[in-house]
């Protein structure tokens, strides 16, 4: 008798397990940043026609010197260097955020804090970048201030300067 319950048993989670996946497809209109994956429903890797669908006209565009990409401009903040895909990713609007809640517009502190010590830093004039491989940030270094945050697929060099 224990194995007709057994088999009772699993017959009925069988029949749920259909159910419980059924939910809608995952949205990624969320404004989050995951480093080396997506801002919100841009993704790393997205093909340029889809960029193009899912974000409309950009508000700028200009084209990356020494190279075939182009960076697209878009009225919500965020800026976007694509050539046949979506290659690196940069939010400057206080909207786009990591899941520790790190945004433009937060203290520098609180950013480091967030993400550990950086593969580099580097100072270029009125900025400081923090990079962490899949993920960098510019801070504003009269205000202390995140400005933007980055997010790209594969490391970027780190200066030598």
């Amino acid at each position: 008798m224990p194995a007709a319950r057994l088999k009772t048993a699993l017959l009925g989670l069988f029949t749920l397990i259909p159910a419980a996946c059924a939910t809608g497809p995952l949205t990624l209109d969320d404004n989050l940043i995951v480093p080396g994956s997506r801002v919100g429903e841009v993704q790393i890797g997205m093909p340029l026609a889809t960029l193009l669908a899912v974000k409309g006209n950009p508000a700028t565009t200009s084209p990356i010197s020494g190279t075939d990409a182009t960076t697209y401009t878009f009225p919500d903040g965020l800026t976007v260097g694509a050539n046949d895909e979506v290659y690196w990713i940069i939010a400057e609007d206080a909207r786009f955020h990591t899941s520790a809640g790190v945004r433009p517009g937060v203290e520098q502190i609180f950013a480091r804090a967030s993400f550990g010590k950086p593969r580099c830093v580097e100072t270029r004039g009125e900025t400081t970048l923090y990079d962490y491989g899949n993920i960098y940030f510019d801070v504003d270094n009269g205000e202390g201030k995140v400005k933007r945050l980055g997010v790209v697929g594969q490391n970027r060099p780190c200066s030598t300067n």
